[in-house]
């Protein structure tokens, strides 16, 4: 169990089982089978107990243990045993601990609960142990004890270390818990029938009050843009019992709760008050780009607003999630993370939404780029009648390909992974007409939020397939303004988008594809043949092989399992759960996680043009 826990702590056992064994004798294991009877806690020397109501779990009986019932001898002898072992673990940890026993003349039996829970708790919050329970869920048995288990051991909002807000400038803000300015984070969002998206959110500061205005800040509207914040009432706000939801009028700080109201909000937002100006993002899960996608249809015409709004409802309940359509078949497309993870997401669109839709085939999501190490540039005259209105700029664009296949980068170069920088300086801007005044056109913020519109725009379909672009760099050398009848932020948004195109036009582009770091432990007679299964069938690279042991620790026993370190192309990894349960009769594992993307052979690269063009 040391090993399992890792660095997180050593275990602290304060909970038995007991069961029945085969002799009808009760104990605290079962190496020899039997049926779970209860739990023993060593703290109070108490045995518990689900039978009066067995089928929910819902009542607990408590007796005292004692060693004068013969039955229960052995689960006496066990319970001591583990009780002192527990108050001699603490006692390495913990100095209040070693003072309680020393006043107890040294008697573990006369140690009280109470300080055995005191201690506990301090080295668990400290990091030094972690308790340890046990149960059966199947069986409902264990559940009250875990939930009086979060009070008694987890840290409490004071306790916790105060939580760490990014900043607009990428520098790093502490949020106390004392902060009068409200900041909360929205960690999940459902959706309920009755209620409309209901935003869980944790207060770190301030008060969240009902009916209050609130802005969304960090990852919605793109931290340290100059974009409009968007702006929700929260219109309720709920405490949750389980299933069941009362009505509040404030959450406080260290709280969760529930807001009903807010249209907008994704999970991993970070919500401020809405005279709030502060530009800060709490940490949330870094989501790694989509790399596989599957079509959504409507089966009527009547049933595509239906579709739409409850695809958004999935993409803000899940971020990971990603909703675009092809310009050119109308087709709407949805990408996720795992072929299970967009079955699941499909599952319930149509059960939980109720859409009537057709979901097509899940497919690996291909990108496109250009050639490794390629910078272009090309300055784009926009001269155009647009019903009857006379439109007219120049933008100048530079574009480069970016080495993205590092882990670490394709993180931190977004979902996306492209690089955008549009951001318009004064001297960035040419007058073409004399006498004119920069005051006398859009603001600068305008102009840059149009110009990369517009160049995102471009980016969303490749030259090639019409794949998404990535792994490009685009900069905004230079923009030309004639006059502010003529040349407005539509106009700049669209002479930028038209310089894209025309850097595809004549740029050396490639199609690249999805790379897995990937992890697969097996059994040491099964390593030759999955490694010539990830070479081979699945052209992928063997980095390494260690012998681990069960519990994950390096091992120098030959017998134990290993584990294989590979990177493999997606394609080649598609269903391979069920493909390596077969190979290893069923005992080994995996674990994946996206490297990055990388160019395709020119052979597969044909291959997919022609299948996917269908000619």
């Amino acid at each position: 169990m040391s090993k399992r826990l890792g660095g997180w702590g050593k275990p602290a056992i304060i909970q038995l089982p007991i069961f029945r064994n085969g002799h009808g004798v009760l104990v605290t294991d079962s190496h020899g089978g039997g049926k779970l009877e209860g739990i023993v806690d060593l703290l109070t020397m108490e045995r518990l107990d689900w039978f009066k109501d067995p089928s929910s779990g819902g009542v607990v009986t408590r007796s005292q243990l004692t060693l004068g019932e013969k039955e229960w001898a052995l689960v006496y002898e066990d319970a001591v045993k583990y009780r002192n072992m527990l108050i001699e673990t603490l006692s390495e940890m913990d100095d209040g601990i070693v003072n309680v026993f020393l006043e107890c003349d040294g008697d573990h039996a006369q140690v009280p609960a109470k300080e055995i829970q005191n201690a506990c708790r301090r080295a668990t919050i400290s990091g030094q142990a972690v308790p340890v329970l046990c149960g059966a869920s199947f069986r409902n048995i264990g559940v009250q004890p875990i939930l009086d288990a979060i009070v008694n051991y987890l840290p409490s909002p004071m306790d916790a270390p105060s939580a760490i807000a990014t900043l607009s400038n990428g520098s790093q803000q502490h949020i106390l818990l004392k902060d009068p300015n409200m900041t909360a984070l929205a960690f999940k969002v459902v959706h309920d029938s009755s209620r409309g998206p209901l935003v869980y959110v944790r207060v770190y500061s301030g008060t969240l009050e009902s009916r209050s205005i609130l802005h969304i800040a960090g990852s919605s509207t793109g931290i340290g843009r100059d974009c409009k914040p968007i702006k929700e009432r929260a219109t309720k706000l709920l405490e949750l019992y389980a299933d069941d939801y009362d009505e509040i009028p404030l959450i406080s700080a260290g709280n969760i709760g529930a807001i009903v109201g807010l249209k907008h909000v994704k999970t991993g937002d970070t919500l401020l008050a809405s005279t709030d100006k502060r530009a800060i993002q709490l940490h949330s899960i870094p989501i790694p780009p989509p790399v596989f996608v599957r079509s959504c249809e409507a089966e009527s015409i009547s049933s595509e607003k239906a579709m739409a709004a409850a695809l958004e409802s999935l993409c803000r309940e899940d971020p990971s999630l990603t909703v675009t359509v092809n310009d050119e078949t109308g087709q709407t497309l949805l990408s996720g993370m795992g072929e299970l993870h967009l079955e699941i997401a499909g599952e319930r669109l149509q059960e939980v939404y109720n859409v009537k839709c057709n979901l097509g085939k899940v497919e690996i999501s291909y990108r496109e780029t250009l050639q490794a190490g390629q910078t272009y540039s090309h300055e784009m005259v926009y001269d155009s009648q647009v019903f009857g209105k006379h439109f007219k700029c120049t933008v100048e664009l530079e574009m480069e390909s970016i080495d993205n296949t590092d882990a670490g980068e394709s993180i931190s170069l977004a979902t996306d992974g492209i690089i955008v920088d549009a951001r318009l300086k004064e001297h960035q801007i040419t007058l073409a007409e004399d006498g004119r005044q920069l005051t006398a056109f859009a603001p600068l913020s305008e102009l840059s939020e149009a110009a990369e519109m517009g160049i995102r725009g471009a980016l969303s379909r490749g030259p090639i397939l019409g794949l998404p672009v990535s792994q490009v760099s685009v900069r905004v050398k230079q923009v030309s303004l004639f006059n502010p009848e003529i040349s407005t932020p539509s106009s700049v948004r669209t002479a930028a988008y038209n310089c894209v195109r025309a850097i595809f036009q004549t740029a050396d582009k490639r199609i690249i594809e999805p790379v897995m770091d990937l992890s697969v432990r097996v059994a040491n007679q099964y390593v030759g043949s999955i490694t010539k299964d990830l070479t081979g069938t699945r052209k992928g690279q063997v980095l390494g092989v260690n012998a681990m042991d069960l519990d994950g620790a390096d091992s120098n026993n030959s017998s134990e399992k290993h584990v294989i370190h590979a990177r493999v192309p997606l394609a080649g990894l598609v269903g391979y759960s069920s493909q390596l349960r077969a190979l290893t009769a069923g005992t080994g594992e995996f674990l994946m996680a996206l490297h990055g993307y990388e160019p395709m052979s020119h052979d597969k690269e044909e291959l997919l043009i022609r299948t996917m063009r269908g000619y």
